[in-house]
């Protein structure tokens, strides 16, 4: 195969601006279901996407993209090649698993670092800020693997909320490692956005653990949508609001 001139670069996209391409295997509705059905953003990865004639045509996570729709997302973060041909497009898809494992989106943000782009290099900013790394553990407190959720939050809320719920996490559940898992940097983003800092890490700091439990209790079998978010965003704020009187100025008011 000739060498070509391909760029890649790591973005969130519009899902209304994501083709489809006539190279893809049929897609399989029993697969997009079972995505649906046990989704988790933390795992879903980085779509592979080509940028020609100014339209993005997917390459790789036709079934992901159609759940994404599924679920009413609308925006994806997608590896986004250039300098590709109609043709070459294809060629990638047929040889993408040739010789190489698949570049994991932390490979994918850190070389997005590298490469200068903003986005990445400013939630990167942010992480290290706030004593983080980029990297992937699940028992590493301090290394966040869960790449989707730092843009997700980045594109939904902004850097400020990034920062103030990394902060927070931080200075509240320190050590814990399921603390910086996906879902906790998604349900307390929707927190901070909500409510500010207040006095999370005071009133939040010893309940991680029944926080967690009925968490994962109440979305055992359930679909992971965007919905989940606000459901620990809502138990946190039971917790929060524990302790204080019905007429406390500190309560804080859930509204779904």
């Amino acid at each position: 195969m000739k060498k070509k001139a391909t760029n890649q670069r790591l973005s969130f996209i519009p899902l209304t601006e994501i083709e489809p391409s006539d190279y893809q295997r049929v897609t399989n509705p029993k697969q997009v279901d079972n995505i649906v059905k046990y989704f988790d953003e933390a795992k879903l990865g980085a779509l592979t996407v080509s940028l020609r004639d100014g339209k993005y045509y997917i390459i790789d996570g036709a079934h992901r993209l159609s759940a994404l729709r599924s679920l009413k997302y609308t925006h994806a973060l997608c590896e986004i090649l250039t300098g590709l041909t109609h043709e070459q497009e294809a060629d990638y898809f047929r040889r993408q698993g040739e010789d190489k494992r698949p570049l994991k989106p932390v490979d994918l943000f850190k070389a997005g670092i590298i490469a200068g782009d903003e986005t990445c290099v400013k939630i990167n900013e942010i992480v290290k800020s706030n004593s983080f790394q980029i990297g992937f553990s699940h028992k590493n407190f301090y290394l966040l693997g869960a790449i989707h959720a730092l843009f997700s939050i980045t594109e939904d809320y902004g850097y400020e909320v990034l920062d103030d719920t990394l902060c927070v996490i931080a200075n509240t559940w320190a050590g814990i490692g399921k603390a910086t898992s996906g879902a906790v940097l998604l349900g307390t983003a929707e927190f901070v956005n909500r409510y500010g800092v207040v006095e999370f890490d005071k009133r939040l700091c010893d309940c991680f653990g029944v926080v967690w439990y009925e968490y994962r209790e109440a979305m055992r079998g359930a679909q992971y949508t965007l919905k989940a978010r606000k459901y620990f965003c809502k138990i946190l704020v039971e917790h929060y609001n524990k302790g204080l009187g019905s007429k406390s100025k500190k309560r804080l008011k859930w509204e779904d």
